[in-house]
């Protein structure tokens, strides 16, 4: 689960369109890949979920600002990484292609609203990577619109 706000995040953005779903609608949640997992905890049966996402390879990185609302390093306290933290400072946060969060790291940068800070080199379209969270090739990638909405429900209500 991506934030307890997504409600009043989903009204903001989908007023015409009923969410039936309540916070449990799929734009809320982030699945892994089940079937690794699987495999992954036949040949180790003590593995455990963050030790699984931490070795996911991270395929883009989203800066956010820092925000009192977001929730995840409060819901996954495990994907924080260790290091100082300014008051000024901003969130960067690890995702693997599916779009699962794997870590938070503080940031110097400062930023008013989420950006992509990093992704993965690829001759393909990012859009077709990503569920459209990502948009352009090589250098010229960045958020789609969807995927701006998608990174401020991190933080919302901004």
């Amino acid at each position: 689960m991506l934030s307890r706000e997504f409600e009043s995040w989903y009204n903001a953005f989908f007023r015409n369109d009923p969410n039936h779903n309540g916070i449990y609608n799929g734009m809320n949640l982030a699945g892994l890949d089940i079937a690794r997992l699987y495999l992954a905890l036949h040949k180790n049966p003590s593995l455990t979920i963050p030790e699984f996402l931490g070795r996911e390879e991270t395929f883009y990185k989203v800066t956010v600002p820092k925000a009192r609302h977001f929730e995840l390093p409060k819901l996954y306290s495990w994907m924080l990484t260790t290091g100082s933290r300014n008051e000024k400072s901003s969130w960067e946060v690890s995702f693997a292609q599916s779009g699962v969060p794997l870590r938070i790291e503080s940031s110097d940068k400062s930023v008013t609203q989420p950006e992509l800070s990093y992704v993965k080199k690829s001759s393909v379209d990012y859009s077709h990577l990503t569920r459209d969270i990502i948009s352009g090739h090589g250098t010229n990638a960045h958020l789609t619109d969807y995927g701006r909405q998608l990174m401020r429900l991190l933080i919302w209500p901004d």
